[in-house]
């Protein structure tokens, strides 16, 4: 039909991608947080009715760690946990396909993971007992509020690329280094949502020893 070339997914990943990599840092945020939260909600629910109870607890360090012993070290250890995930993907924004930042990948492609380990019961808290899809369940852990902290830290650091992509195919297009760290730099509002990542962050990490330590301690 007439006018309908370049419509359908295409342009719907264009459009995505406009959202994610805006200029503005909250722009990049809501809109990447809807990208991460709705692959997480997929594989939530499909885990929940499809896949084994506990299949993914061995693959899950911090699930599978003994108690620390006192709700200050449970929360320092699950801190320096995340902070290192964190890291990472701070570390893969260095490198940039196009226009999309490579830490946004692995947000984007970790959050069904983290989905599925609520749906099979891989948790520490309550292991081998699934979390039903609930918005209760949304509010009662601090699952959500890790992951709006990781994507808040992601998008505030989205400008720190060294290595770029310029053109696909992806998959064979080499990696050239466009830049130093010395040209690095932050907005002061992406400061500000790097460091509101950050102490979101402390406080579901704070919140999910305070749970640990009621089941273990």
């Amino acid at each position: 039909m007439p006018g309908s070339s370049g419509g359908g997914l295409p342009t719907l990943v264009r459009s995505v991608g406009s959202y994610v990599n805006h200029d503005d840092v909250l722009v990049r945020f809501v809109s990447l947080w809807l990208v991460v939260a709705a692959v997480f909600a997929v594989a939530w629910v499909g885990s929940y009715y499809l896949l084994p109870r506990g299949v993914l607890r061995d693959g899950t360090p911090v699930a599978t760690a003994d108690y620390a012993g006192s709700v200050g070290a449970e929360f320092l250890t699950i801190f320096a946990w995340n902070v290192g995930v964190s890291l990472i993907a701070v570390a893969a924004n260095t490198f940039r396909s196009v226009n999309t930042p490579l830490g946004y990948v692995v947000q984007v492609v970790g959050a069904p993971r983290y989905g599925a380990v609520w749906g099979t019961g891989s948790l520490a808290i309550g292991a081998g007992t699934r979390i039903a899809p609930s918005r209760s369940a949304l509010v009662e852990r601090s699952g959500p509020m890790e992951i709006t902290a990781i994507v808040a830290i992601v998008v505030a650091t989205r400008g720190l690329m060294l290595w770029h992509q310029e053109s696909g195919p992806r998959w064979r297009e080499p990696f050239e280094r466009v830049r130093s760290p010395r040209d690095w730099s932050l907005t002061r509002r992406e400061w500000l949502v790097l460091a509101s990542g950050y102490l979101l962050l402390a406080a579901a990490n704070y919140r999910e020893a305070l749970a640990i330590a009621a089941v273990s301690g």
